[in-house]
């Protein structure tokens, strides 16, 4: 008998045949297709290591992938149904022998479609954990994954529907899966009551999105933007926000993202908290929470990795959501279901965690914006009120709201000015990253022309006034224009560019010097000092040293083109 409705019999055959199977299969082919992609880009993570130990890293990758494309393809490619219900008790294709109904206590439908039996403990069957995968024999799993969600619903109630009779029977009332499946449903219709709509999770998901499409349609690209672009956006920089007094760059740095993938995995990790945020404390303090979050995370950062780096993305805002739906669930735990609670804490703890972990082991992860967001965040979550608290007013609710946005904005504001001296001027740095390709093009073409006319010189074709008045035609100029743009410019010299400016500018200090000294032996000036000829001499070893120096830096690292300047990676928080 094939499932359309709730079954009541009690010894009624029921067989649930799967209907996702092309979905699943896809799913698998996806998997095999993947696995080798998955396992190269893991090796090449690795430049460092041995060949044999990103071998190993690799297949650590690929062969799960393979293993669970099998398993997934198998259990799609089986004609027998995922789950009979009969006079036995509980079968199926992926649950042999049947569970007896005589010894089944209990069942919970798990999200994601695991349903989890529980049956009476005896000596085959010992309620204890066993061998490496801790299966438990009294505790057997069935996946319902090849089943649509209504029909991993009925199969529920259509066990429960015969345990309850069977309970009912022997006297020892409703099952407590039952009782915490039926308040877990209540709690989430109440929530749905109270807010239909998370627009305010939307509106932000909009917006991230939004901005990365636009930076796109600018000409930047999607995948791997230039830090000097994302700057000019509006990313987070200690120098710009303490220097330059950018406030405005703490939120707008919030929106961008190093790429596509980075916007995808901060969505992601946002949209199913978003979700239960906004159901629990509102769309109004989700928004909040999310903003403030976003302002300390970027405060904190100008602590750390914007000192040194640019700063981008939303991450600094989800660790504050997540944050606040750990401590808020915490506060209302009287009101929340403890399956729900349960779940909610296994998932984010074990996904604050493991990204924490790799942020403090990857050098371009802002670990600072993660740590200041998720302070915010919990801080706001065990103080603002819920709708589901029935003790607090709307009023009271909005004006504790406002007094911990004023409070957050002071906290982020005093984070701001006790900023350290920031360690890298970025808007400096980026301005000669823009000049130093056209400054390199016209300080070759001035000098080119320098040598070959002193190359002239020596072979006699010409002589040595024409070739102080060609210098100062060709190289007193593009000098003069060299230092005018270069000199404004405040870039450390421990900076590449910074190193490359102050040798530009030294190369064209000794040169306009040593055509001066020598147009003034010339002309025989009176004025010329007595040891003019010792300081020619030693402006010549000047400018040897000097040149040799710009072009190792060079060679070592080319001068950037136009669209490419040389930079370091942005930090992503």
């Amino acid at each position: 008998m094939q499932q359309d409705a709730p079954d009541t019999g009690l010894f009624t055959p029921l067989e649930f045949a799967p209907t996702r199977r092309r979905q699943i299969l896809f799913v698998a082919v996806l998997l095999a297709l993947a696995g080798p992609g998955l396992g190269w880009a893991a090796a090449a993570q690795l430049p460092g290591m041995a060949l044999a130990w990103r071998v190993l890293v690799g297949a650590a990758v690929l062969l799960p992938c393979l293993w669970l494309a099998r398993t997934l393809w198998r259990h799609a490619a089986s004609s027998a149904p995922v789950l009979r219900l009969d006079g036995r008790g509980i079968s199926g294709s992926l649950l042999q022998p049947p569970v007896p109904w005589d010894v089944l206590e209990d069942a919970q439908l798990e999200r994601g479609g695991m349903l989890r039996l529980q049956r009476r403990a005896d000596a085959q069957h010992p309620d204890v954990p066993q061998g490496w995968l801790r299966r438990n024999p009294a505790r057997p799993r069935v996946s319902l994954h090849l089943l649509s969600p209504r029909q991993q619903d009925i199969a529920y109630d259509a066990i429960h529907a015969r345990l309850d009779v069977l309970r009912l029977r022997a006297g020892t009332g409703e099952a407590a899966g039952r009782r915490a499946a039926r308040d877990e449903d209540a709690f989430e219709s109440h929530l749905d009551t109270l807010v239909p709509t998370p627009w305010a999770l939307y509106v932000v998901v909009a917006a991230n999105v939004l901005a990365w499409a636009m930076n796109w349609a600018a000409g930047m690209s999607p995948t791997k933007p230039l830090s000097p672009e994302l700057f000019a956006w509006g990313a987070n920089a200690a120098s710009a926000v303490v220097l330059d007094g950018q406030w405005w760059r703490l939120l707008t740095a919030t929106f961008l993202h190093g790429g596509m993938v980075h916007l995808v995995f901060n969505m992601l990790g946002l949209w199913e908290a978003g979700k239960q945020l906004c159901r629990l404390l509102g769309n109004g303090q989700f928004a909040l929470v999310y903003g403030a979050s976003a302002l300390a995370g970027s405060a904190a950062s100008l602590h750390y990795a914007a000192q040194n780096s640019i700063s981008v993305g939303a991450s600094g805002a989800v660790f504050g959501v997540l944050g606040a739906l750990v401590t808020a669930s915490w506060h209302y735990r009287h009101l929340v279901p403890a399956t729900n609670l349960r779940r909610l804490w296994t998932g984010l703890g074990f996904f604050i965690g493991y990204s924490l972990l790799h942020g403090f082991t990857q050098e371009n992860v802002d670990n600072a914006a993660h740590v200041g967001g998720l302070a915010c965040g919990m801080l706001l979550g065990l103080v603002l009120l819920a709708p589901i608290d029935r003790q607090a007013a709307a009023a009271r609710r909005r004006k504790r709201a406002a007094a911990m946005g004023l409070l957050a904005a002071a906290a982020v504001g005093y984070s701001v000015l006790a900023t350290p001296v920031p360690r890298v001027w970025h808007a400096q740095v980026y301005a000669a990253q823009a000049l130093l390709p056209d400054i390199a093009r016209r300080f070759d073409q001035g000098f080119r022309q320098m040598a070959q006319d002193s190359q002239r010189l020596q072979r006699g074709e010409i002589r040595q006034p024409v070739f102080l008045q060609n210098a100062e035609q060709t190289i007193g100029p593009v000098c003069s224009a060299i230092t005018e743009e270069l000199v404004p410019l405040r870039v450390p010299r421990w900076e590449q560019a910074g190193r490359l400016v102050h040798m530009y500018l030294q190369v064209c200090a000794i040169t306009m010097r040593s055509l001066a000294l020598e147009q003034a032996m010339l002309r025989r000036d009176p004025d010329l000092p007595a040891d003019a000829q010792a300081q020619l001499a030693q402006l010549s070893g000047q400018m040897q040293a000097t040149m040799r120096e710009l072009a190792e830096t060079v060679r070592r690292v080319p001068v950037p083109p136009q669209r490419g300047p040389v930079r370091a990676p942005p930090a992503q928080p």
